[in-house]
């Protein structure tokens, strides 16, 4: 391998490395900042879209009605430009920090600010949930909980079926 490849090598695995520990700074932030005492939200085979997604699963079984999916809608639209702003910002520094290397000097710096996006990541979700919730009626909102638990139930059972096994061969 000459050193050109190495270099590059080298330079893939720290890019990876930090992403991984941007990705815990994340999750540990979370953990640290959360007030919610209540669970999160469980597996329902929509983890390709995220919270939100989840989020979005739940709502559509609990039979909105015409008003209530507009509200949604424009709660999502009047909050979509915040989050784009933060996705931008969010990148940006994900960037600098998978080039960057601990013995940087702008490396505490960059943690902080990723470190801080989370937070307001988090924040910005809450306050949408907070207005979604307050256009829920009781009844929808205690079904929610039911709903989760049928579609962890529903994941579980995706997810634990026995593997059939082959047969075994005599010599």
């Amino acid at each position: 391998m000459n050193t050109t490849s190495r270099v590059i090598s080298r330079s893939r695995a720290i890019a990876i490395a930090a992403i991984a520990a941007a990705g815990l700074a994340v999750v540990a932030v979370n953990a640290a900042t959360s007030t919610d005492t209540t669970p999160p939200p469980a597996p329902s085979g929509h983890w390709h879209h995220g919270a939100a997604g989840h989020f979005m699963h739940v709502l559509k079984q609990l039979n909105l009605s015409a008003e209530q999916k507009t509200q949604v809608k424009s709660i999502f639209a009047s909050a979509k430009p915040q989050f784009q702003a933060l996705r931008e910002s969010m990148r940006s520094n994900h960037e600098a920090l998978a080039a960057a290397t601990p013995s940087d000097s702008n490396y505490p710096a960059l943690l902080a600010t990723e470190k801080a996006n989370a937070g307001k990541l988090i924040d910005q979700m809450s306050a949408v949930k907070t207005q979604i919730y307050a256009i829920l009626t009781p009844e929808q909102i205690k079904q929610i909980p039911q709903i989760i638990a049928a579609d962890k139930a529903k994941w579980q059972q995706r997810h634990t079926q026995p593997t059939a096994t082959a047969p075994a061969t005599s010599s």
